[in-house]
């Protein structure tokens, strides 16, 4: 499957100096990478720094032995590029021009930079996210008609690569995956002491996907503290597993003001949390799921088009609600979704009293290609 980064990268590595390449592990990083390589043909390094020898190697050489090390190669890329305790002095070789070769940074986890260096790279379109195949890829690659198809296929055992290939062990490749992020990401680089509770803490929150999460009822159904439990989140949102939406509010009357929803990037990983394959037409959760996979799918699209757009969910103390707030250069518009097709959704008489500037949209089966294509 051709990915529509791919062509970017391949122009971005013949007028920059770094590229910085990021996204959920097996969501098809290297892939595009190796795509891109093949097609520039250029005399090329490849490091895993995520190899304990190899990032050794590469974190006790001297600015000199770098140099020398990187001096015969247009483009160095190094894999999990987020492990080394030395990135930042790497890049600062390369912009100042001591090392010439360029640079791709492919990174499963949010890597430790200059602020300002990250910004940069975000607005010069140098920060290329690769998630899971998007809605819009899949159609591209198969066809419209049959990926609308599949469209229970992939509420159910979600996009990755491998899953979309081989759907009939979606449960042993996602099981994999899950136990990769959980030893590898986030046990090298943060203390996690607590697998057990960090998997309980994910199963947790698989069930309360489109509620309102409470750190401290969390933390109790896992035996932690709620402070550990709002780390483990925020570690699991760098590591591409977690989609954090805060409430949207104005101080207006009732509005929830602190409160936030937490999303799977993938529907497939949240469905092997709690062991449920079941079919769309059985499932209890059929609304909560959908709305899982529109919003991911809605990251995942302004992603690829380098937009950062805000996020919300509104709700009221009195269960009114909005699933879901997109702010865009200033212009705000508001979702709500359900399953059932052509249907229209009743929108909160108290979100249009307090915003009747924003507007309103349904998303359902008959709209979502829309929604998941509009740029």
């Amino acid at each position: 499957m051709k990915r529509i980064q791919q062509q970017l990268l391949l122009q971005q590595l013949q007028t920059s100096k770094i590229v910085l390449v990021s996204g959920p592990r097996l969501a098809g990083k290297e892939e595009v990478i190796k795509q891109v390589l093949e097609e520039l043909n250029v005399n090329t390094f490849q490091i895993n720094a995520g190899n304990k020898k190899e990032r050794y190697a590469l974190q006790e050489s001297t600015e000199t032995e770098l140099i020398q090390s990187f001096a015969s190669y247009k483009v160095v890329v190094i894999h999990e590029a987020q492990y080394l305790r030395n990135l930042q002095q790497l890049i600062e070789l390369v912009l100042s021009d001591c090392i010439g070769s360029t640079i791709i940074l492919n990174c499963s986890f949010e890597p430790m930079m200059d602020e300002l260096l990250k910004e940069v790279l975000d607005a010069q379109n140098l920060h290329i996210r690769i998630y899971p195949p998007s809605f819009y890829e899949l159609a591209s690659h198969f066809g419209l008609p049959e990926e609308e198809k599949m469209l229970e296929q992939r509420l159910i055992t979600g996009n990755y690569p491998d899953v979309v290939a081989t759907p009939e062990v979606a449960a042993d490749i996602l099981s994999h995956l899950l136990d990769t992020i959980l030893v590898t990401d986030l046990g090298v680089t943060d203390r996690i002491n607590k697998k057990k509770q960090l998997i309980q803490v994910l199963q947790t929150l698989a069930f309360l996907i489109g509620e309102p999460v409470s750190y401290n009822e969390v933390a109790e159904r896992c035996g932690l503290d709620n402070e550990t439990v709002e780390r483990y989140v925020l570690l699991l949102e760098k590591a591409y597993v977690l989609i954090r939406i805060p409430a949207f509010s104005t101080e207006k009357r009732y509005e929830l003001k602190k409160s936030h929803l937490i999303y799977f990037v993938d529907t497939g990983l949240r469905n092997m949390l709690i062991n449920n394959f079941n079919p769309p037409g059985v499932r209890m959760d059929l609304d909560a799921l959908w709305k899982n996979w529109l919003i991911a799918e809605r990251v995942k699209w302004n992603a690829i088009n380098f937009k950062q757009p805000n996020y919300w969910f509104w709700r009221t103390h009195t269960k009114q609600n909005i699933d879901l707030i997109e702010e865009n250069g200033g212009q705000k518009i508001a979702y709500k979704s359900t399953w059932e097709k052509k249907k229209k959704l009743k929108f909160p008489a108290m979100f249009q009293e307090y915003y009747p500037e924003i507007p309103t949209h349904t998303l359902n089966r008959s709209t979502y290609w829309a929604f998941l294509s509009k740029k």
